[in-house]
């Protein structure tokens, strides 16, 4: 009988602390002077870098003969200081006979830090020969570790080198847009080679500053995007951080914070996401209000549903992206319906919101049909998604550290299609990919020889290098495609024990240039095609050169 007292006693107790701990949970309730109905853009501003224009000096190398030993004075002891930090002790190297070699040249380097930026994310620079030199040609260099700092009105070296800020890095080979040469104007570029040195931090500005309206942006943000998503570190300011999720939807994930409401109260969002998908359904902005509802959640998913057969396939395609994104099972259905039909207007949308969810196996199956299709834009939105899980669909291979080969496993057209812009890239639809047996190639300018006779087993690769009496090779490489790019590419001299087969080192846009023409000569039974050139910013262009 005390056994039975003991346990009702305990049972209160346990009950009461519950009830007291439900009552601590509930909603925040809003501060005085806003209305729950008030989202967080109406009460706040998200402040970050737009875009950050750069600018440095540095040193390109290996070129042949085509560079300059001038430099200018005051450049020249600021560029040995630099080369001395980096490579301290005594190596035998002298900067100054350095910098006076005709095969190298000073440059000047520009970029733009893309906004919303990760410290993952790399972006491209130009290069330019610095004013006042000979330097006639940049091709076939490799521009040395460079500082980037901040554009500003300081032209003066020295004062530029002491005052402006340092944001990023950039070192890497010096491409030249040989597809479209026309266009670049001597101006040189390193892919993907600036990597920035610190991320800068996104934050969220209140209208008027209060410790209350601060504490229930934070805890609206963090219930719904997870723990850590927001931190309020002033009566003023509270710094954002994008989750893993939507580190590829950046800008969407900032609007979705922005349309989130400070209220939670269960009729206020009742009432909320029925306008919302009513605009969906029958008004213009559907984009802002698909965002909306996806902020709020799961909860948006049943009233969107209903949508999921509209007549109208852009009501479709809203509803379904939506409600995949917030992780219904039954927008798949519909996405991948659009995604095959031929007539539909919105198959590369519908692409890309499959691919923003590949955590889902039938996300997956559906970006397998996206992959064979004839629409390349949707066949790259499917390759980028497989190649971020890891799908054995996808098969890369480095080389030489320089550029990539992915060679993609697929029905459909056989493409070949290289990235002039981020990181140097050939991309291999309809792998394997092989030559044809009777060939015979060479590059425009007979640096690149490549030959099989009928019968042959092999291919054979030879090089002309710029820097070498002799002609290199020839070496042997099977028929395959991505054999031959290796060929081409990677480093004459290897670790044996990697297995690694040595190459010709000819540089990437050389390289891309020289498929063109097997592709377009009819040596490879696959089409070329080529991604947006390399170009300089519109901000950057006819920037007065750096003075003494």
């Amino acid at each position: 009988m005390g056994a039975s007292r003991n346990f009702l006693g305990l049972f209160w107790i346990i009950l009461a602390i519950f009830i007291v701990g439900c009552q601590q949970i509930q909603p925040t309730p809003t501060p005085d002077g806003l209305s729950a109905e008030d989202t967080i853009g109406s009460v706040s501003e998200i402040y970050f870098f737009e875009s950050i224009p750069l600018r440095g000096i540095g040193i390109v190398a290996g070129l042949p003969g085509t560079g300059s030993s001038e430099c200018p004075p005051r450049i020249r002891r600021e560029l040995e200081k630099y080369i001395w930090k980096q490579i301290p002790g005594d190596n035998g190297i002298s900067p100054r006979a350095f910098i006076a070699s005709k095969n190298t040249a000073v440059v000047e380097v520009f970029g733009v830090i893309p906004s919303l930026i990760s410290g993952q994310e790399t972006f491209d620079v130009s290069v330019r020969p610095l004013s006042g030199t000979q330097t006639i040609s940049l091709d076939g260099g490799h521009l040395y570790t460079t500082e980037l700092k901040e554009l500003s009105r300081l032209t003066n070296i020295a004062q530029f080198t002491a005052f402006s800020k340092t944001f990023a890095t950039v070192e890497g080979p010096i491409f030249t847009n040989t597809l479209t040469p026309e266009s670049s104007d001597e101006i040189w570029y390193v892919l993907g080679g600036a990597k920035v040195l610190k991320q800068e931090k996104i934050t969220l500005v209140l209208n008027s500053p209060d410790f209350r309206v601060a504490n229930v942006i934070r805890n609206r943000i963090n219930e719904r995007f997870g723990e850590k998503t927001a931190k309020a570190i002033s009566d003023a300011q509270i710094e954002l951080y994008i989750p893993v999720r939507y580190q590829t939807q950046k800008e969407r994930f900032l609007k979705m914070v922005q349309s989130l409401q400070l209220g939670d109260a269960a009729k206020i969002k009742e009432e909320r996401i029925a306008s919302l998908v009513d605009q969906v359904a029958n008004q213009p902005n559907k984009e802002e209000a698909e965002i909306a509802l996806e902020a709020i959640g799961r909860q948006a998913a049943e009233p969107l549903a209903a949508h999921l057969k509209h007549s109208d396939g852009t009501v479709q395609l809203h509803a379904a992206r939506c409600m995949l994104n917030i992780d219904d099972e039954r927008a798949i259905a519909v996405l991948r319906n659009i995604l095959i039909n031929p007539k539909s207007p919105h198959r590369l949308e519908a692409a890309r919101a499959i691919a923003h969810n590949t955590n889902r196996s039938d996300a997956r199956s559906a970006l397998m049909v996206a992959l064979n299709d004839t629409d390349i834009q949707v066949r790259m939105a499917a390759y980028e998604a497989l190649l971020r899980i890891g799908s054995p669909v996808v098969k890369r291979k480095i080389i030489a550290g320089s550029f990539v080969v992915d060679s993609v496993a697929c029905a459909g057209p056989k493409i070949v299609y290289v990235f002039q812009q981020q990181t140097p890239r050939i991309v291999l639809f309809g792998s394997p990919i092989y030559c044809e047996k009777n060939l015979f190639m060479q590059s425009d300018d007979g640096a690149i020889i490549i030959n099989a006779k009928p019968g042959d087993k092999f291919v054979s690769v030879s090089r002309k290098h710029p820097l070498r009496p002799r002609t290199i090779g020839p070496l042997s490489s099977s028929y395959e495609l991505s054999h031959l790019l290796h060929t081409l590419g990677e480093l004459p001299k290897t670790n044996n024990h990697l297995g690694i087969r040595p190459g010709l080192a000819i540089p990437y846009d050389e390289i891309i240039a020289f498929l063109k023409k097997m592709c377009d000569g009819g040596a490879v039974k696959a089409h070329f095609l080529s991604g947006p050139p390399a170009e300089i910013d519109p901000m950057l262009k006819d920037l007065p050169p750096i003075q003494e």
